[in-house]
């Protein structure tokens, strides 16, 4: 599904819940380019997105060439008083201009370690979070020359919670999630929306002195979680200090996955129909540190208990139902890589 359709969708099923924000106390809008065209570079403050009104803050390097693909990281604040956007955007510059990636810091309403996470169903501002932070995607793209597949959602203490609320339901979008010392419940998706996340990378945090009541349990908790949902890249880290949004540490971690781990996806020649079914399934393989683009690994679970080792296979599904296509990708150094797409056969 398009990304524009897909935030009509989730748009339309907060209603009334997306509020407009009028951007920090009426501060006005800094321009992105200057009248002849060029792409302002550094700090841009209080840009606010035109379906929803959400106000973010970005940080584009010095550097900047539009016809280089960059990654990007968007990253949710703590909980307020004691962090906010601009902030928590102005944390990341140094580390941003000197590896060479933007940072968006959009306006979190669930950026609270006081959120009411409900049982059965989820928070109204996660929903208002969720529709905002991709539709600002979607106008960052159109301004920049993003890396599709070097995309991470981030968040520090109370800031976890939507960084795991919309990163695990958009899989497709964000390559990782990092939670930083931060905030983090079971019930946060349904398990329907983790089986279907669970090829992505996780990297959860916490400082050994964290003086904050909490922290490390919600971080065992999440290993809990993720572990036995079959997050197979996904790593969790007692670290020495306290309370700390440790951006590096985040920066590091992303910066190895996006440069030295292969990224893959699945074309499909058909994702439904009717029994019997034959799909053609290629995997695209693109190892950033391998010249050559050769793999070790590539191997196929069809869903069906039947698996292929070759990169591109012709499956022909006999019966109705919906199987789930799970691809592992192993390159010459070791690192794994998964991707997922379900087939409903009717």
């Amino acid at each position: 599904m398009a990304l524009g359709r897909r935030i009509a969708r989730i748009a339309a099923s907060a209603a009334a819940a997306i509020v407009l924000l009028a951007g920090a106390g009426g501060c006005a809008t800094q321009d992105w380019r200057t009248a002849d065209g060029r792409i302002v570079t550094g700090k841009l403050d209080f840009q606010k997105e035109a379906t929803t009104g959400r106000t973010y803050h970005l940080y584009v390097p010095t550097t900047y060439n539009p016809k280089k693909a960059y990654p990007l990281v968007i990253t949710a604040q703590g909980t307020f008083p004691f962090d906010q956007a601009a902030g928590q955007r102005d944390r990341w510059t140094a580390v941003a201009e000197r590896e060479g990636f933007i940072v968006c810091s959009p306006d979190f309403d669930g950026a609270s370690g006081f959120l009411n996470v409900p049982p059965d169903h989820p928070a109204p501002e996660l929903v208002r979070d969720e529709a905002a932070t991709l539709a600002i995607l979607e106008e960052v793209k159109r301004r920049y020359s993003i890396r599709s597949t070097a995309v991470m959602i981030t968040g520090w203490s109370g800031g976890g919670f939507p960084a795991h609320f919309i990163g695990l339901r958009h899989p497709d979008l964000f390559r990782c999630i990092v939670g930083r010392t931060a905030n983090f419940k079971e019930r946060l998706v349904t398990d329907e929306v983790a089986q279907r996340a669970r090829h992505m990378h996780v990297y959860v945090f916490f400082g050994a002195g964290d003086l904050l009541p909490g922290f490390a349990d919600q971080n065992r908790d999440a290993n809990f979680w993720y572990t036995i949902r079959g997050f197979r890249n996904f790593l969790v880290r007692r670290l020495p200090g306290g309370h700390d949004p440790n951006q590096d540490e985040a920066a590091r971690y992303f910066l190895d996955v996006i440069n030295r781990w292969p990224s893959i996806r699945i074309e499909a020649s058909a994702t439904e129909g009717k029994a019997p079914l034959d799909v053609r399934l290629r995997a695209v393989i693109r190892d950033p540190d391998a010249p050559d683009g050769r793999v070790d690994t590539v191997l196929w679970n069809l869903g069906d208990n039947t698996v292929a080792a070759r990169p591109e296979v012709t499956h022909t599904y006999a019966r109705p139902g919906l199987y789930n296509v799970f691809l592992t990708v192993v390159d010459k150094d070791g690192h794994h890589e998964y991707a997922q797409a379900w087939i409903q056969v009717d």
